[in-house]
């Protein structure tokens, strides 16, 4: 297997396929964790161009089927959620899991927590932002899907709080890494939306590039205030700007694309 960083994420070729994971969750020998990415290494003629997540694309059981052999586990595994930019986030077991297994039951979720060994959390995205905690002292896990109306919902708050609730999770003891998504370079606003973050996170949250005369917004900064406002203290950031590294990163923004990268956490 090898590596290389792309921002603070580790980049590995594993058995074919390219992914990015986080350095401060992969000191836990316990915790899978993937970011797909859009390239597949090793390509022969009967393979597939690039990874496509989108579970809404006709031929997603074929992507899913060949990223889940080269990780080796099991798509039967996994719960797959139905995003809406919402703050709902939901403690899921086996009972979750779709039949066909990538039949997204969850209606209206972002967010998903599991303390169930060997059950995979899928999320998927295109410049939003996936915040991934991890409790190794209660052994829970949790992944949420924070677009820009999902940070100024605080979903991240919300996840690290029903993980508390719901296992007692202390939020200084959890390890939460912000993967792949827009950069404060890149998400440009309008005055409304501007005003929204102002109003929410102050204006720590709002830059101007360059002269330009719009604004943007550092939905980074963002999550970091939210998340620091209930004692979360092990915070990493990716630093990997979707709408820069399309190389790499589905971007929305960008490209106008269906096609998304996803992330996939578990405990084994």
């Amino acid at each position: 297997m090898n590596s290389k960083y792309i921002g603070n994420y580790i980049l590995r070729n594993v058995n074919g396929v390219c992914v990015a994971q986080s350095p401060i969750l992969s000191q836990f020998n316990e915790l899978v964790h993937y970011v797909t990415t859009r390239r597949i290494l090793n390509n022969t003629k009967n393979e597939l161009d690039e990874l496509n997540m989108s579970v809404s694309n006709e031929d997603f059981p074929r992507y899913f089927d060949f990223f889940a052999k080269c990780v080796n586990i099991s798509p039967n595994k996994c719960v797959f959620s139905h995003q809406t930019h919402s703050k709902n986030v939901k403690v899921v077991t086996r009972e979750d899991i779709g039949e066909p297994y990538w039949n997204r039951k969850l209606k209206e979720v972002d967010g998903l927590i599991t303390n169930d060994k060997e059950l995979f959390l899928v999320t998927t995205y295109a410049d939003c932002m996936p915040i991934i905690a991890y409790d190794p002292m209660k052994r829970v896990v949790g992944v949420a899907h924070s677009g820009w109306r999902g940070t100024l919902l605080e979903i991240g708050k919300e996840l690290v709080l029903k993980m508390n609730e719901e296992f007692g999770c202390n939020p200084e003891e959890l390890f939460v890494t912000v993967g792949p998504s827009i950069g404060p370079e890149s998400f440009e606003v309008g005055p409304d939306v501007a005003a929204e973050f102002f109003m929410k996170f102050g204006k720590d949250v709002l830059r101007k590039i360059d002269g330009n005369e719009k604004i943007h917004v550092d939905l980074w900064k963002a999550v970091e205030i939210t998340l620091k406002s209930v004692g979360v203290v092990h915070l990493e950031f990716s630093n990997i700007d979707t709408y820069k590294h399309t190389e790499y990163f589905y971007s929305y923004r960008r490209e106008k694309t269906k096609k998304r990268f996803a992330v996939i956490v578990g405990i084994v």
